[in-house]
């Protein structure tokens, strides 16, 4: 299950985490992660991601922390991840949901979350996150296109999986918005090439 900890008065980005246990059932990264990349319920002849995930997002990405080895796939990363998860981990990942602007391209849109995900989160932290682009329109609905990613909560590293990362706590939300909103200033000042 995942928790809103959204804080009243911020606006600019979703923010929710996700426990390992709630309410006496076993969540896990896997579903959460199988969940955001596909929104509408796949079927036999839905796309597929080069490692056979089926997906009926628009378009994902995987961001690994630096010096990460390539994954044989998402299933398996994931399903590492789940496995690695001690009997005393309060916490197995964030979801970070940014809005987009209606009218603007999705890829310009994505780019940008993509691109902030890297810097803020991989560079800056060390977290793997999976980005997930949604465009409800592609299924006739009016909900305003948007992306989640994804945020491992554990440091991911050459070495594997370690600590939790103190930037995913309940209190967070603000200074994710912050941050969000301050790189999409510096986006929009940027000068073209």
């Amino acid at each position: 299950m995942m928790f809103d900890v959204r804080q009243p008065g911020v606006t600019g980005l979703g923010y929710a985490l996700l426990r390992p246990r709630s309410k006496g059932k076993e969540r896990s990264l896997s579903r959460l992660a199988f969940a955001k990349m596909n929104p509408i319920e796949p079927g036999p002849t839905s796309p597929q991601t080069r490692c056979g995930m089926p997906t009926t997002a628009r378009d994902h990405r995987l961001l690994l922390a630096p010096g990460v080895a390539d994954p044989v796939s998402l299933e398996r990363l994931f399903a590492d991840y789940d496995e690695a998860v001690p009997e005393h981990q309060r916490l197995l990942a964030a979801v970070l949901t940014l809005p987009f602007v209606r009218g603007e391209p999705l890829h310009d849109q994505f780019d940008k979350v993509t691109t902030w995900a890297m810097l803020h989160l991989a560079r800056a932290r060390q977290l793997t996150s999976l980005a997930v682009l949604h465009a409800p329109g592609d299924q006739l609905a009016a909900e305003a296109p948007h992306a989640h990613i994804v945020v491992l909560s554990r440091i991911h590293n050459a070495c594997g999986w370690a600590q939790l990362h103190p930037d995913l706590a309940e209190s967070e939300h603000g200074a994710w918005a912050e941050r969000w909103l301050d790189f999409c200033e510096a986006w929009r000042r940027r000068p073209e090439a």
